[in-house]
């Protein structure tokens, strides 16, 4: 008689132990889901743009500390007159052709300077550059946490954290 209440009472702390853990895990994951100190992003005012037009985007520290980005200082934007104009920016854009999204080459044809840029934390930065290809596109940039002046752009430092703008179209 003494062995079964033992079995009987073991029953309920085990189910004791499963609801707290639960209970513990349902109250602090959600707090991981939280932005995090840093975070950055990519707004673009306009949805509908049209080709050869600035567009003006805007990268945002939403964070409490600093972040580092890579400008392309050496990236040319196309005018609608054939002409191309100088326009750094540390954004590569990005097309959907039938549900993929693939980069556009618009970068440099020969060489490339990539200079590291700190933005201070709830601080923005704007940068206008104009497309001469239509479609859906979005624009995508590598960030790194902290304040790092002397970042190697060149050579793809480890760390780095992706931000992509929303979508919007250019006609």
């Amino acid at each position: 008689m003494s062995a079964y209440p033992a079995q009987r009472s073991a029953r309920p702390l085990r189910y004791t132990a499963l609801m707290t853990r639960f209970i513990f895990l349902s109250l602090v994951l959600p707090l991981f889901s939280f932005p995090a100190a840093g975070q950055v992003k990519i707004s673009i005012p306009q949805q509908h743009q049209k080709k050869y037009e600035n567009i003006h985007a805007t990268v945002e520290n939403a964070g409490t500390k600093p972040v580092t980005f890579c400008i392309e200082v050496s990236q040319t934007s196309p005018k609608g007159d054939g002409a191309i104009e100088t326009t750094p920016s540390p954004f590569w854009v990005q097309r959907n052709n039938h549900g993929k999204w693939g980069t556009l080459m618009i970068g440099p044809e020969v060489g490339s300077f990539r200079s590291p840029e700190v933005l201070a934390p709830e601080k923005s930065a704007e940068f206008s550059f104009s497309l001469g290809d239509s479609g859906q596109m979005r624009l995508r940039m590598n960030y790194w946490n902290g304040s790092l002046p002397s970042l190697d752009c060149r050579a793809h430092p480890k760390g780095a954290k992706q931000v992509a703008s929303a979508v919007f179209t250019v006609e």
